[in-house]
Parts: C-alpha cells; structure tokens; sequence
C-alpha cells in the first residue's frame, strides 16, 4: 500500500535545505551553474598560501626552515608526496619558487563539493526492508543492492574513508560504523565531526548512501556494515577547501589503510588558465598552475593507489561532454587511478514505479574518455509535483532528505567497491577492484563504452556473484 500524503510529508520538509543545486525553496527548477566543481581564486590579502611542491617525492632535511629563513611562514607539510603549504607573499613565494629544490610554487585554490510499503514489490525481502525509509530508496534496487545483501556481502571488515566536509558521527544510522579514533580534519579551525542541527550537510549524506547501518532506524547504505572514517578537507560551512587540504586528505586516508576513498568533489579548470566562477565570471590565472596543481592531485591519488586504495569520485555535474575537448580539466575525475562516477536517475519515479532508473541524469558530465561508470544520482528535472522523489535519500544530521549530484552516484560505487573487497575477506589491489566493477557493469547503451555510463550502470549483485 503506498503512503498518504501526510506521511510523505514527515521525511519531506527537509527537501529545501537539501537541494544542493537549487537557489531557494521555490518549485521552480532553478539550477546553480555548477556550484560543486568550481574552484574559487580569491586571494585579496597582501599575505597568501601556497603550495610548494619540490622536484622529488619527499622533504629534505632543512627545507622548511630555508622556507622561513625567506619569509615564508610554513602551515603544513605533505611529506609522502613533496609539498609543502606556505603562507606568503607573493614576492617571497617568487624567491622559495627559484630555489632548486622546488618543482613549483602555486596558489593554493579552493575547490568546492558534488517508508518500507511505498513500492515494496521493487526490490526483493532483504536486510534493509525493516527500514523505515527503505521504500524510497529506488537507487539501490537500481544497482541490485538487495540482492547482494542477500548473497551475505555487506562490506563487513572494509574501511571507507569519506573525503568531504565532515559527518554527523552521533547519527543513529551512521554512529554504529564511524571509527572515530581515525576521522581527522585537515580543515583550519573546523573539526571533523559537524556541529549538531537539523540542516543538510553534503558528507553526511555521501557518508549515509555509502554505509548507513542495518539497524531498522531510517535509510540503509550499499555497505551497510562497512567502516566509516570521516576525513574533513571541505568546510561544513561553505563547502570549499584547499588542494593542499584534499591532498593531504587522500595522502592521510592511505596511511591508515583505507580500502576505498570517496570524494565527491572536484574543481573544473580550462588549461590555457580560465576559471568559472560560481557568478558566472571568468578569471585568468597562468596556465602554468592549472598543471602544477594536477600534478600535486596526481601524486597524491597515486601514492593511495600504490598504498591499495580504491579511489572513486564525482564525474561532475557542469552537463559537459569531455570527449574532445583537451583544453578543461576536471579535478580529480581527469586524473588516472580513479573511478569517475557519472549520474543516473529516473523520471517521476514515484507515480510510475516501473519507470526506467538508469536515465542519464540532466546535470551529469559525459564522455567516453571521462566516465568509468554510472550511478544512480538523482535528478529534479520531471514536471512532476513529486519531482524531489527522484532526488537520493540519504542521511543529514538531525535526520534525513534528498539530495541530487554526481556527489550522490560516486558513494553508491564506493559502497559495492566495499562489498566486492568484503567478501574477498582480504585487501584487495585497487586495479582488481576497479576490474570486477566495470566488469559487472550492467551494459544500458550498448555493448561498448558509452559516453553516458562509461563501461556500464554498476551492479552490486553481479559484483558479488560474478
């Protein structure tokens, strides 16, 4: 039987807060221009940061007290991948960048994130039917989710590092599986876990589709019972962080033996040195950075894979077909080593049940060459009075509501790249894992590559069966 309208209404007034992509509360579809993945420069003060990133993969003994002998007051260091991150001036970041240690000195830019009885005949009796919310939830019987709970995978022993703008760790569908001895934050004056409300928070919700427990309290995760570590390199307040924050977050997240890193997030750079900014102005910075700061990002997601961890990311939601177009970037779904997750979604899935989920989803970047998989992601695109139905549930603090991004298709990935690693009972090689994933894929647009869903739509069944 499905709900009244009054029930749905319970888990249906956080919808405004929850809507990433749109400016207000109104109905209408008023989408911002990318907000997730835009890298905002705006360094106004006379003293700035810098990444200083050296010739070699490592800090010479010495090297930060030349770097304050010159001025230069050191905030941190990554020492597994050679940078380090400087406040300065631009004349003394000239001085340290001519030192012959030092590969390049770049800005450090910010970048900014991505009821049971509804339909119950959807997806077949499993362990998350006692939850409450488990009717909404038409993205796990997309990918077969319940299917592979029943085979007994649920990502038991696997440690999921979520880099985003912390959790809400005291969530009663999120407490049971966050290890916080290891959640850290590399956020300044922010800690990691969230300050208490009832308000959408974007690691919340990632961390919530990922692994929210089977405990018959709310919403259910891929990997229900997959470890959560919270590694905070976006503010909960704005969304944005540094690179230098992200790369030491990736670099942290392997030190502890994360078996799947997920970052929902990214930055978009044309590589003569254009930057869209969110209000839509354009700036010039040298080129020469946007190649430094892929090579920073790069030799941190490479230190993670050749550490074993599986890194899965947001594809982006700028509408973008990459296929060709040499002259932008997309950080860190551009980057090799990852698995970059494009977006799916129904249409008015909640008058037709039987509606077709694996639509590609309005928002979502595209390209043979930029995606390796497909995800349910949601969207807001159906003229339907219901439209938020076809956005993801997931966890916020305080409760639950919906949201819609390619930040909502990289954790359902994450999610069956922990059951994959779980029922191997041992860790895995991320090469291995990225292998049974596209090899699984269910195929939604032919037999080859396709430009929409990359080697196909995950299955989390297949992946566990096959």
């Amino acid at each position: 039987m499905k709900k009244s309208l009054k029930d749905l209404k319970k888990i249906y007034f956080p919808v405004c807060m929850a809507l990433l992509f749109f400016s207000s509360c109104s109905t209408e579809n008023e989408v911002i221009n990318d907000t997730e993945l835009n890298a905002v420069y705006a360094k106004t003060s006379s003293k700035s940061d810098y990444m200083v990133i050296l010739n070699g993969e490592s800090i010479p003994d010495g090297f930060e007290a030349e770097l304050e002998s010159l001025g230069a007051t050191v905030k941190s260091v990554i020492p597994e991948i050679g940078i380090a991150i400087i406040s300065s001036t631009e004349t003394i970041s000239n001085s340290v960048g001519s030192n012959a240690k030092v590969r390049s000195v770049v800005p450090d830019y910010d970048v900014q994130w991505i009821d049971p009885d509804l339909y119950p005949e959807a997806s077949p009796l499993s362990i998350g039917s006692d939850e409450p919310y488990f009717g909404y939830l038409w993205g796990m019987d997309a990918i077969d989710a319940p299917e592979a709970w029943n085979t007994g995978q649920t990502g038991a022993g696997v440690r999921v590092a979520v880099l985003d703008s912390g959790i809400d760790a005291e969530h009663p569908d999120l407490s049971p599986n966050v290890n916080t001895d290891l959640c850290a934050s590399f956020v300044d004056g922010e800690d990691w876990q969230v300050q208490p409300g009832f308000y959408f928070n974007h690691g919340t919700h990632v961390a919530g589709t990922i692994a929210a427990a089977d405990n018959g309290l709310g919403v259910i995760g891929v990997a229900p019972n997959a470890e959560i570590v919270a590694v905070k390199v976006l503010s909960e307040y704005t969304g944005s962080g540094p690179f230098s924050s992200i790369n030491a977050g990736i670099v942290y997240a392997a030190l502890i033996g994360a078996d799947v890193i997920n970052m929902s997030l990214g930055a978009t750079f044309n590589k003569n040195g254009f930057i869209t900014l969110d209000d839509g102005s354009v700036v010039k910075v040298p080129g020469k950075y946007i190649s430094e700061i892929r090579h920073a990002q790069q030799r941190a997601i490479d230190f993670a894979y050749k550490n074993g961890s599986t890194i899965v990311v947001s594809a982006g939601n700028g509408g973008s077909n990459f296929d060709g177009n040499g002259s932008t970037t997309k950080l860190p779904a551009s980057l090799n080593n990852v698995i970059s997750v494009s977006a799916t979604a129904p249409y008015s899935w909640v008058e037709n049940p039987t509606t077709d989920l694996d639509v590609p989803a309005s928002y979502t970047d595209y390209g043979k060459s930029h995606v390796t998989v497909s995800a349910p992601g949601g969207d807001f695109d159906s003229p339907s009075a219901y439209w938020y139905y076809d956005m993801v549930l997931s966890t916020i603090p305080g409760g639950y509501s919906w949201s819609a991004g390619t930040s909502m298709a990289s954790p359902h990935v994450t999610g069956i790249a922990a059951l994959i690693i779980g029922k191997n009972g041992a860790p895995m090689s991320p090469h291995e894992v990225t292998k049974q994933i596209t090899g699984t894929a269910d195929k939604i647009d032919g037999n080859g590559v396709s430009a929409y869903h990359g080697k196909g739509r995950v299955n989390a069944y297949r992946a566990v069966t096959e």
